[in-house]
């Protein structure tokens, strides 16, 4: 009876028409003044509408009546405009008040849960959390406990009692592991996470591999195949790093896995005797990748990272030279001065002296120089269209990044060349 009652409310309400849902209630309300659900609606609707000091005053008088907050439409419409008026103890309110009508109802206790979790109330969200442990049987419930101790821990506070609720979470999240009761990615991460902000990166690595099923879990998850690798890089085991992100990237092409198969590399000691060797093995896989479809543009950008961060590499090779490659492939695409100045930046930056940079920035802007003319000069009608257009704004974009390297940042220096390409476009349908 009574949803059918508000359902024009709700309909008024899904439309965001305020006007409508405002008139629907006091229509209701008019025909009976005690409707608990039409005035709690009311109040959601007056604090949307901008009446905070109305839609307080109608809230703290439901609040103040026990018998309303039985019932499921105050909860929903007072919830709905606490959110609104930014009063979370209020909304935590609802639900409490509620309690008393139906102490065992689980899912009140978890709407309290889930509103101080929402508002960053983490102590009230833990005193919940340990409600529906005691009282419900549901091994959910201690992961909940675990994210509200992570939580308080991580807000800051005392710093003793901050190591005393990570102990505690950890604890609790071990035994959930030992029970059988860690079955989910979300329970995994949860624990993951309480281990990383004690730094326990060793022990972060045997609970990724804990058992078969778990093994598997995340032999399925890109995000936690990449996270496995980076745990291998941080604590020291480089070899199995590099075979755990061969075999990620045999798999599929993320720049994450490429990043720590690089890192592998470049983190092992200058006067490692093998670092030559491994650099062709790397880039012997680099090429391989690149040949795949689909797969060229995170491979060369790899191949540009191994070589900037390897100068002097002869398996590696020249830096430049493999920076203009990625830039010839792409940069027709919006991407290409993105992904590549990072590493234009570095390659001059890192240059041994300032006579080095000076010689590195100028081989670049002989490079660039014949790639610019031929952008600027491109009259071919089936040249101007999108791509035309892009490679040479993409060319216009490193003029300027070079000129910003040389200490050249005189707007009018970016301006020069620029109103040609605006006409380029302007005159390209296509572009």
């Amino acid at each position: 009876m009574e949803a059918r009652q508000l359902r024009p409310v709700y309909d008024a309400l899904d439309r965001s028409d305020l006007t409508l849902a405002q008139r629907e209630c006091n229509r209701l309300l008019r025909m009976h003044p005690n409707h608990y659900g039409a005035r709690a609606l009311k109040t959601f609707v007056l604090a949307k509408s901008g009446e905070t000091a109305e839609a307080t005053a109608l809230g703290q008088s439901l609040l103040d009546t026990p018998a309303a907050l039985a019932n499921s439409h105050v909860q929903q419409g007072l919830s709905l405009a606490y959110r609104v008026l930014g009063r979370p103890t209020d909304e935590i309110a609802v639900y409490t008040a509620a309690l008393a009508t139906a102490p065992g109802s689980e899912a009140l206790h978890g709407k309290i849960f889930m509103a101080a979790a929402r508002n960053g109330l983490f102590k009230e969200q833990h005193l919940a959390a340990v409600e529906l442990t005691k009282r419900f049987k549901d091994a959910k419930y201690v992961w909940w406990l675990v994210v509200s101790l992570l939580l308080q821990a991580k807000a800051g506070g005392d710093a003793a009692t901050g190591r005393v609720q990570m102990a505690l979470a950890e604890r609790l999240a071990e035994k959930a592991l030992e029970g059988g009761q860690l079955t989910t990615l979300e329970e995994l991460r949860i624990y993951l996470d309480v281990l990383d902000a004690q730094d326990k990166h060793g022990d972060m690595l045997r609970v990724l591999g804990a058992d078969a099923n778990l093994a598997a879990m995340v032999r399925r998850d890109p995000d936690l195949v990449t996270k496995r690798i980076g745990l291998l890089l941080r604590t020291g085991a480089h070899a199995a790093a590099v075979n755990a992100a061969v075999e990620a990237l045999d798999a599929r092409d993320n720049w994450a896995d490429y990043v720590h198969y690089i890192d592998a590399l470049l983190k092992q000691p200058a006067d490692c005797p093998d670092r030559e060797p491994q650099a062709a093995a790397v880039c012997a896989n680099l090429d391989r990748w690149a040949a795949l479809p689909g797969r060229a543009r995170g491979a060369m950008l790899a191949h540009v990272a191994l070589a900037v961060g390897l100068p002097g590499s002869a398996a590696a090779g020249s830096a430049e030279r493999w920076i203009w490659a990625y830039v010839d492939a792409f940069q027709h695409k919006a991407i290409c001065y993105p992904d590549i100045m990072q590493f234009i930046v570095r390659h001059v930056r890192e240059a041994a002296d300032e006579s080095a940079r000076a010689a590195v920035l100028a081989r670049h802007e002989e490079q660039l120089g014949p790639r610019l003319d031929a952008a600027r000069t491109a009259r071919a009608a089936a040249g101007r269209g999108e791509d035309a257009a892009q490679r040479w704004l993409s060319m216009e974009k490193i003029r300027y990044l070079l000129q910003a390297l040389r200490g050249e940042t005189d707007p009018a220096a970016w301006a020069a060349g620029v109103e040609r390409l605006v006409v380029f476009g302007l005159e390209s349908k296509e572009a």
